[in-house]
């Protein structure tokens, strides 16, 4: 049997970045040498891992008629019967063993927790939120995105609320919430054909595109606010450098490669790029891990094994530049 029943490349860089950028800033703001500190949050990543597949399966499981009716393939819609329940029941009893090393840290067990439930509710049914509108949209934001980065920082920050840096956990859990809800809803607007074909009623699978224009710059404003909070609260030359490359990349593929800029609704033939989208994945956790380098012993190594585990994203970056410099220098 495959484990690409665990749909992991759909989610290993795009989910588990984000958070490890979140564990390494949260370990930075409390002047911890990270490599003190590093196996706890991979301990972390490694609890967050078990819920990804648990929601990977039971979100397959459950669209395996509505999957078949659009005619999309499904990768448990392959797997034996006694296969699924026994994939469910692991995910499950790691869950809980998770669950039972986190007590009796209270308020990293609740986050974790509920990652864990409100995705059960998303998908499966009666309740199945997925197909209820806006609810769906908020569920998988927040077990996504929301309750996972809030259970790193929680985590990170010891077991007494007394230890968290408030400001630091508000502006996380909100930043996450919205790029969670952006990643939602570029997922059921890319989407929105296969919805409409199967008869589920997603939440974009009622809405125009066109229509969206003015509540995704919206979302995106909130989402930036919440993002600059963790950016001062973090700043260092690093920092600087790393958006001032960013947005130079921004650049290359809007004027050079013709990149259009989106915020949520991307066009289905043409190059784009999600904005930020790739500061989250690529330049942010590098600018954090080299502040790391430079005053952890062998923050280096770290560095390389982040590389080596999460290449996608900053590959294609590099790609990019190498394609802009290649025309820059044959004019």
């Amino acid at each position: 049997m495959s484990f690409k029943f665990t749909r992991a490349t759909e989610w290993w860089e795009y989910k588990l970045v984000p958070l490890l950028s979140i564990g390494y800033a949260t370990i930075l703001l409390r002047h911890e040498p990270m490599n003190q500190v590093i196996l706890k949050l991979l301990w972390l990543l490694a609890a967050v891992v078990v819920g990804a597949v648990y929601v990977s399966v039971i979100n397959d499981l459950t669209d395996i008629n509505e999957d078949a009716a659009a005619g999309k393939p499904n990768r448990m819609a392959k797997i034996a019967p006694v296969w699924r329940i026994t994939i469910v029941s692991s995910c499950l009893l790691m869950g809980l063993a998770f669950g039972w090393m986190i007590w009796p840290d209270y308020l990293s067990l609740f986050c974790y927790s509920m990652a864990w439930i409100v995705f059960s509710l998303y998908s499966i049914p009666p309740v199945r939120l997925k197909k209820r509108g806006i609810w769906g949209v908020l569920c998988d934001a927040m077990g996504a995105h929301l309750f996972p980065t809030l259970f790193i920082v929680s985590s990170l920050s010891g077991p007494t609320p007394s230890g968290i840096n408030t400001t630091w956990f508000i502006a996380a859990g909100l930043w996450s919430f919205i790029y969670g809800l952006r990643g939602i809803l570029w997922h059921q607007f890319h989407d929105r054909t296969n919805d409409i074909l199967s008869g589920t009623t997603t939440f974009a699978s009622k809405i125009k595109p066109e229509n969206f224009k003015t509540a995704e710059i919206l979302i995106f404003g909130l989402e930036a606010v919440a993002f600059s909070v963790l950016l001062l609260l973090s700043w260092n030359n690093w920092i600087l450098l790393s958006l001032v490359l960013y947005f130079l990349v921004v650049w290359i593929r809007k004027t050079v490669l013709h990149y259009q800029l989106c915020l949520v609704i991307t066009p289905v033939s043409r190059p784009h790029q999600l904005l930020m989208n790739d500061y989250y994945l690529v330049f942010f956790p590098l600018a954090l891990l080299l502040t790391a380098t430079c005053n952890t012993p062998y923050g280096w190594i770290i560095l390389c094994c982040h590389f080596v585990l999460f290449p996608g994203k900053t590959i294609l970056v590099l790609k990019d530049v190498y394609i802009f410099l290649q025309r820059l220098f044959k004019k």
